[in-house]
């Protein structure tokens, strides 16, 4: 009853993927969802600390670098054309804000600016104009690990997954276990005090190990079948 539920409202496509990975078992497919849940829901407040923390870290950067509180006014005539797309997208956020009553100022198109616009300033062909103020962002980032090329992998990989819990997507096959660590060591260059504290509060862990013990046991009556009958 649980699973036609399931895969009645929430469409045989999306509980398929759960089912494939369990070996057509309905049972330990809807487990699986559950615990796919489980994860998503504890990766939620490492993104919000990671998202707001990186994009206040970048204002603060950028308005000591153009010296004034709304410089990505600079980005509208910039000669590079990824920062000049990237400003179409602060135009977005001020018709957005306007169409909701708000008068927006720095901090209101601060916060209204995806983390797809913050880590795409880190893209190959923006990035060049605007490094200065960038790394800066990332302090206390070693010198063997402080280059472009690792920040980059690194927030986009916190993107892609970002994107795919916020979508609902299947997050049980995804190296959870790296990208928590990778995640979390962006969040530590960019301040320490600021990682400490996520971790104090970092239900993720817990939720992996839990994923991980049930997908054990999970597995034994399918390879020891034996110890059924005892």
């Amino acid at each position: 009853m649980v699973w036609q539920t399931l895969e009645a409202k929430l469409s045989t496509p999306r509980m398929n993927r759960y089912l494939m990975g369990h070996q057509g078992n309905k049972e330990h497919a809807a487990a699986a969802y559950v615990h796919n849940m489980r994860i998503a829901e504890s990766l939620v407040s490492i993104f919000h600390v990671l998202e707001v923390g990186l994009r206040n870290s970048i204002q603060r950067e950028m308005v000591r670098e153009y010296r004034r509180d709304d410089w990505y006014e600079a980005f509208k005539a910039s000669t590079n054309p990824e920062l000049r797309s990237s400003y179409q997208k602060v135009d977005d956020a001020r018709t957005a804000l306007m169409k909701r009553g708000v008068d927006p100022g720095p901090d209101d198109i601060t916060a209204e600016l995806s983390f797809g616009f913050w880590t795409s300033l880190f893209n190959r062909k923006a990035f060049p104009d605007v490094s200065k103020p960038l790394m800066k962002v990332f302090f206390y980032c070693p010198r063997n690990a402080k280059k472009a090329d690792v920040i980059r992998s690194r927030l986009n990989n916190a993107r892609d997954l970002r994107n795919r819990c916020f979508h609902h997507e299947p997050l049980l096959w995804q190296p959870l276990f790296a990208l928590h660590r990778d995640i979390t060591e962006v969040v530590q260059w960019i301040d320490p005090g600021l990682c400490a504290w996520l971790k104090s509060h970092d239900r993720l862990p817990t939720a992996l190990v839990d994923w991980s013990h049930w997908r054990e046991a999970a597995k034994r009556p399918a390879t020891q079948p034996a110890s059924k009958s005892q």
